[in-house]
């Protein structure tokens, strides 16, 4: 076993630190440049980077909701289609979107569809009380950055992805949409 001295051992310790720090600065830059109205949609990436042994092609994830309770994705995806919505209550443009959310869960639900919003960077308090006010009667869990990773979803919030019975993502878009744009979105998991 080779030793070291103390100054190398804390100077190792430092770049250790300084790596985690940029890692997390990188990631929180992402997220805070995403917060936008910006006009991106893009078809999913064929990259197989699913958690599961299925035919489901999206990840895999456990979140809390905002009572607590852990949820794993595999109640909703490979059964129905489903609506993942990455927001948070401080972002505008996500705030904006919610009413034409609401209007199509409504529509939508019936027919099978499932919404689930993953709130970044917020508190289940923050996330209960907006979801109050606004009529956001599905499911709401707080993500964690590891969703964020393996979703691909580290360009901005908000983020909505449609995932078709299958587990099939068949289109996201990056930003805010309108009810028109988000209602193609929907019709396109039936």
């Amino acid at each position: 076993m080779k030793l070291i001295s103390p100054k190398t051992a804390t100077t190792k310790l430092k770049r250790n630190k300084i790596r985690v720090a940029l890692t997390a600065l990188a990631l929180i830059s992402l997220l805070m440049a995403g917060c936008s109205t910006s006009d991106s949609s893009s078809k999913p990436d064929n990259d197989s980077n699913s958690a599961s042994i299925s035919t489901i092609n999206v990840p895999q994830f456990s979140a809390k909701d905002i009572d607590g309770e852990w949820h794993h994705s595999s109640e909703w995806l490979g059964k129905q289609p489903v609506v993942i919505n990455i927001w948070g209550t401080w972002c505008g443009p996500c705030r904006r979107e919610i009413p034409d959310l609401a209007k199509l869960y409504e529509e939508y639900k019936p027919k099978g569809v499932e919404l689930i919003s993953l709130a970044v960077r917020d508190t289940p308090d923050r996330v209960r009380q907006y979801a109050g006010r606004n009529n956001m009667n599905w499911v709401l869990l707080m993500s964690e950055d590891q969703i964020l990773i393996d979703y691909k979803a580290t360009r901005g919030v908000p983020t909505t992805i449609f995932i078709d019975r299958d587990g099939n993502e068949v289109v996201r878009f990056i930003g805010m949409r309108d009810y028109e744009t988000l209602k193609r979105g929907f019709e396109a998991i039936l």
